[in-house]
């Protein structure tokens, strides 16, 4: 016997039914994995007096304060060159770090002739709440004000992201007004997936099912202002590729330092700094990109 029209349709509809469900289903099982991976995915490093460092203490002389991200209070850093128009930048740290960790980066900006300002995110340092894509994204925004009212006759003002600093400010970037001048990428990857995966947080299987809460290459994609990237060869922990991947996926002026030779962290390790920052330091204070050379 033929089935009659008004059965098929009732038929379809069970089935547009039942598959709409699993997909809601599967969207939101995907949505709670995301939520535990993240809940582990940050490590942020608390204050501590014992061993707590200001750039002060370095002969650079700081303000150390405190502002609002939403709810939240973070806390921050800035040293203000002795020149009111001085180039300034904006830092967005890495993980397992906090003030104390950039004090003597700070220190050597200053020694430069280059202002400076970091914050700690939600959970990390001083600040208060707790580390999340949401958060850090708001933290973000928030610093960034902070940073043109404290430097309102900087001659250029730039934002450099280190590391997971490099999620957190590509994230926020298109929102940011007036526009910084340039930025400066510094370890960074090319998404969070891929660098859960490289740093072990997650097995690949695992990452592909995840949804990308930060995809750098689109942002870089889609992102006209000048770029500085610095990348060691020798990078223990983000592989060079990431920052070669990051180059050209990028569609404004361009240009990837490849330093030789330094750890991970050589950003924030005193004996190493002079070599991590001399091409950051040139960059900031001329506006001009390096030329392109032999790495």
């Amino acid at each position: 016997m033929a089935k009659s029209p008004a059965g098929s349709a009732r038929k379809l509809r069970q089935w547009l039914v039942g598959g709409a469900c699993l997909l809601l289903l599967a969207a939101a099982a995907r949505h709670a994995l995301f939520l535990a991976v993240e809940r582990d995915a940050f490590e942020p490093k608390q204050a501590g007096s014992a061993d707590a460092v200001t750039p002060d203490r370095l002969g650079a002389p700081s303000r150390q304060f405190a502002f609002s991200s939403g709810a939240r209070t973070l806390r921050g850093s800035c040293v203000l060159a002795q020149a009111a128009e001085a180039p300034a930048v904006l830092i967005y740290h890495g993980d397992e770090e906090n003030l104390s960790d950039w004090a003597s980066a700070q220190a050597l900006l200053y020694r430069n002739g280059i202002s400076s300002c970091v914050f700690d995110y939600s959970g990390y340092g001083a600040s208060d709440g707790k580390p999340g894509v949401v958060n850090l994204h708001e933290d973000g925004v928030a610093a960034y004000g902070q940073f043109l009212a404290a430097t309102p006759l900087s001659s250029r003002r730039y934002v450099m992201g280190f590391s997971l600093g490099s999620a957190v400010l590509l994230d926020v970037i298109s929102t940011l007004r007036p526009a910084p001048d340039g930025l400066v990428i510094a370890a960074g990857f090319t998404s969070a997936r891929e660098a859960a995966v490289v740093t072990g947080r997650v097995p690949v299987w695992l990452a592909r099912l995840l949804p990308e809460p930060w995809d750098n290459e689109m942002h870089l994609h889609h992102l006209q202002l000048p770029l500085l990237l610095v990348h060691s060869r020798a990078d223990e922990v983000i592989p060079f590729a990431h920052a070669e991947r990051l180059e050209r996926a990028a569609a404004g002026a361009r240009r990837l330092v490849a330093l030789p030779a330094l750890p991970h962290d050589a950003a924030i390790e005193p004996e190493r700094q002079d070599a991590f920052w001399a091409p950051i330091i040139a960059y900031l204070r001329s506006g001009l990109l390096p030329a392109p050379g032999p790495d």
